[in-house]
């Protein structure tokens, strides 16, 4: 009886360790996380970029999770350690990347000029007397986050050069989002702000009147455009893989419909690394150490 009571036993121990064994496994299941960076409402950007990931998904064979921060900063971080595996990031984010945590681009955002890249201005309320950046002495300022190539960094060395030395001859304030600095420059809350050359285009229909209300007084040099960061903790074959997935989900009308939407990019190519180059001449310029930021 002993030995028909420890047979029946085993075979239930057997069977459950199996039953533990395929949940394991099931949880196991690999899920590549998309970091991005808060370009507007946290919660909205995530569900917009749903499709996208999906689609993504689809071609890679796995789950692909949307991650967004509150800051840049947190999106890289997580990039450079691993939590978040690739992200379509600004290219300043992606240089603080490359030089902190050695991670990888793999592609650049092709914007609607066709063009690797895109351009900072300074836009100012037509109702207002600023004309040149010079005017811009005493008056308040709005950039979008101390990370951002177009809403700071090219912006501010756009202020440099026309011999404002930001410190002293401006008052300026981090917003925390493009959307959130043109609201500000809307409301009269300060007198200018810093952002991409499409920002009318990308919010005209929220604000019909937009274009009739806001312009801008400057333009940078290029910039390049956003670019698709892989972490140092994927292997080459996974990051090949990611690479060839978005090369052809952009073929997918709809997805690609959503980050032309989103980052006003119609597409991916090869990444030049010589263009990155000038993102560090331009920190330089802002006294800004790349191994230092935070």
């Amino acid at each position: 009886m002993k030995k028909i009571f420890l047979a029946i036993f085993s075979v239930v121990l057997l069977f459950s360790l199996i039953g533990c064994s395929q949940k394991s496994s099931t949880k196991e299941e690999k899920i590549l996380k998309l970091g991005v960076v808060p370009s507007s409402n946290s919660e909205k950007l995530v569900d917009d970029l749903e499709p996208f990931a999906k689609a993504l998904g689809e071609k890679l064979g796995m789950k692909v999770e949307v991650f967004t921060a509150s800051s840049y900063i947190g999106v890289i971080e997580g990039i450079g350690s691993g939590s978040v595996d690739f992200g379509l990031v600004p290219p300043f984010s992606a240089v603080l990347s490359n030089k902190q945590s050695n991670t990888k681009n793999i592609l650049v955002g092709t914007s609607r000029t066709g063009k690797p890249g895109y351009y900072a201005e300074i836009f100012v309320r037509k109702d207002s007397n600023i004309k040149s950046l010079a005017d811009l002495k005493g008056k308040k300022v709005a950039f979008v986050d101390p990370s951002s190539a177009s809403g700071y960094i090219y912006a501010g060395a756009m202020l440099k050069d026309a011999g404002i030395d930001l410190e002293k001859d401006i008052k300026y304030q981090f917003s925390g989002g493009h959307d959130k600095s043109m609201q500000l420059l809307l409301n009269k809350d300060v007198d200018a702000i810093a952002s991409y050359e499409n920002l009318i285009k990308k919010y005209i229909k929220e604000f019909p009147t937009l274009n009739e209300d806001i312009h801008p007084i400057s333009k940078s040099e290029l910039i390049p455009g956003v670019t698709v960061v892989a972490s140092n903790n994927l292997d080459e074959g996974m990051r090949n893989k990611i690479k060839q997935a978005l090369l052809e989900v952009q073929k997918d009308k709809e997805a690609l419909k959503i980050i032309t939407d989103l980052y006003n990019i119609i597409g991916f190519e090869e990444p030049d690394e010589n263009s990155y180059k000038a993102i560090e001449k331009i920190s330089e310029k802002m006294n800004i150490d790349l191994n230092k930021v935070k």
